[in-house]
């Protein structure tokens, strides 16, 4: 069984090739995998598979937890890279629940064309129950809650971000972003990505924090978004159509726990 560990701005994922494993993933499986103190650790587990009539690799994408999410903007751009080192080709596409994307690879800089971007939606079902802050709702073809603060260092993200996360108004969960501007084309994140916590950085989330703001006229694109893993860099058409761009790497295998092994046995 092949398994890699890749990492993007302090995104770590385990990239699993389905057709190498001796059985499916499943739910206790991710876990065992993402746990840092049980497994490899990291924010997920990306399962890649072919399904040539789509694109050049199609992409499942696991949460630690053990739940399904249907985009991943640093997990497309690491699935990429990994596909164009197999074909030789700089212009690749990757199949998710969230559509086939369209992605550049030049060396370690990879972009990703992700699902343009939308302000409504049934992930975002508002009602009696107030929201406790101010904030835009943003899908990239998953949930996000883009909340623009004075000081992102400061904004008690790790004691409300649970909260947040399972709120009434998102009945599928979603992820929390809180922002902050710089100037014009670049302002700070913090992230709490939904059935992982919070996280060095999150490729969608920075698409949806770059939306959220150009929308609230406080940014124009291109938008660079300092993470606390890195910057990455949005573009956002007239459309609301979205491209990420940011470095993708591969890192070194740690040795796969006995237990885990079983596990996929």
């Amino acid at each position: 069984m092949t398994i890699e560990r890749w990492e993007a701005c302090g995104n770590v994922y385990l990239l699993v090739e389905q057709q190498r494993l001796p059985r499916p993933l499943d739910a206790s499986v991710v876990r065992a995998l993402s746990d840092p103190s049980l497994g490899l650790g990291g924010d997920g587990v990306l399962e890649l598979f072919d399904e040539p009539e789509r694109a050049d690799v199609s992409m499942r994408i696991w949460n630690p937890d053990g739940s399904l999410t249907e985009a991943c903007g640093n997990g497309t751009r690491m699935a990429a890279r990994w596909i164009a080192e197999r074909t030789g080709t700089s212009e690749v596409t990757v199949a998710t629940a969230a559509g086939v994307l369209a992605c550049h690879v030049e060396g370690e800089t990879i972009s990703a064309a992700l699902a343009p971007a939308m302000l409504a939606g049934s992930q975002y079902q508002p009602g009696a129950d107030a929201f406790p802050y101010p904030h835009r709702f943003v899908s990239i073809g998953n949930p996000h809650v883009v909340i623009s603060v004075d000081d992102v260092a400061a904004f008690p993200l790790a004691a409300v971000g649970p909260g947040l996360e399972h709120h009434a108004w998102f009945p599928e969960r979603t992820n929390v972003e809180v922002t902050m501007p710089i100037d014009r084309h670049r302002l700070r994140m913090r992230v709490w990505e939904r059935g992982v916590g919070e996280t060095l950085a999150c490729g969608s989330g920075a698409c949806a924090a770059a939306v959220a703001a150009i929308e609230d006229g406080t940014a124009d694109s291109p938008v660079t978004v300092e993470v606390p893993g890195g910057e990455l860099v949005v573009t956002v058409g007239p459309g609301r159509e979205v491209t990420l761009t940011g470095p993708a790497r591969r890192l070194e295998l740690l040795a796969l726990p006995e237990h885990v092994q079983e596990l996929l046995r």
